[in-house]
């Protein structure tokens, strides 16, 4: 008899920890944010069994950390973690959680397939909009090479 695979349900676990980041404080004064920031990420693969990588920390964390400078770090911080299919969401206790949306692939055209579409919504024009979907396609197009050409002057620059 064959095993059916049940689906696994996307678990989306959440936990509130107080992390000790004395240890930072051995390693040289310069260090000791960049320690800290190690420190949270291990705590998080001791817990979750998540690589370093898919540990995310908000930005208020890490204003947190680096508050009082790079040399004097705090001894111990409260976060919320928030856990979703590999992935490590570390928050401040009191912080209101801001997932990271997934971003939505769109199936790229092709440029054939774009030029049909183009011809299909031209045939439905008067000359009217004819006109003027060809003048905002020409604003468009001046206002790219303008851009090109700001950014290279900045890039000669230096």
């Amino acid at each position: 008899m064959a095993k059916e695979k049940k689906a696994k349900k996307i678990e989306k676990v959440e936990k509130e920890f107080v992390i000790g980041l004395q240890s930072a404080y051995n390693c040289p004064r310069p260090r000791r944010a960049e320690k800290t920031i190690f420190i949270i990420k291990k705590f998080m693969f001791k817990h979750f069994r998540a690589t370093k990588e898919n540990v995310l920390i908000s930005n208020a964390v890490n204003e947190f950390l680096w508050k009082d400078g790079r040399e004097h770090t705090p001894r111990k911080i409260e976060v919320k973690v928030i856990f979703i299919e590999g992935k490590i969401n570390v928050f401040l206790k009191g912080e209101k959680a801001k997932l990271p949306k997934e971003e939505k692939k769109e199936e790229k055209m092709t440029k054939e397939e774009k030029k049909k579409e183009t011809e299909k919504e031209i045939k439905g024009m008067t000359e009217e909009e004819k006109v003027a979907k060809a003048e905002k396609e020409k604003k468009k197009d001046e206002k790219k090479l303008a851009e090109k050409a700001a950014e290279k002057s900045a890039i000669k620059r230096g």
